[in-house]
């Protein structure tokens, strides 16, 4: 009885921890690119805005998961990232302007970024991205 008492704790801990853990931006949270890193509303940065720049067009972004301990200690906030894009589309070359939230939201950031694809054939050096986290 105890030992079936403990798995079942065990698997609901699991459960509840892996659901904080993949806590990710919400949607009206915003990330963009634009020349200079500054705030910009969503309608701000379309598609067209950043073609005209002759930018790559982003094909996939994914969103990094909020840290379980800054969503918990209610830490929000921006990080200033440069990148690079190479000639099939990914992203290369990752480096956070200094903040003392790069230690909070730079790991996940990372992982997130190096899962974008831009389109291929458009090498772009130093695009720049405001990503702001907000719980």
């Amino acid at each position: 009885m105890k030992l079936k008492l403990a798995i079942l704790s065990l698997l609901c801990s699991t459960i509840l921890l892996n659901g904080c853990a993949t806590q990710s931006i919400q949607p009206d949270a915003k990330s963009k690119l634009v020349s200079e890193p500054e705030k910009l509303t969503q309608s701000a940065t379309s598609e067209s805005n950043i073609t005209v720049k002759n930018y790559p067009k982003n094909l996939l972004r994914v969103f990094p998961n909020y840290p379980v301990k800054a969503y918990y200690q209610g830490i929000e906030g921006a990080l200033n990232i440069k990148f690079d894009v190479d000639e099939n589309g990914y992203v290369q070359n990752i480096r956070m302007l200094d903040s003392p939230l790069v230690e909070v939201f730079g790991l996940s950031t990372i992982h997130a970024m190096e899962k974008w694809r831009y389109e291929s054939g458009k090498p772009a050096k130093d695009l720049n991205l405001t990503m702001e986290f907000k719980r």
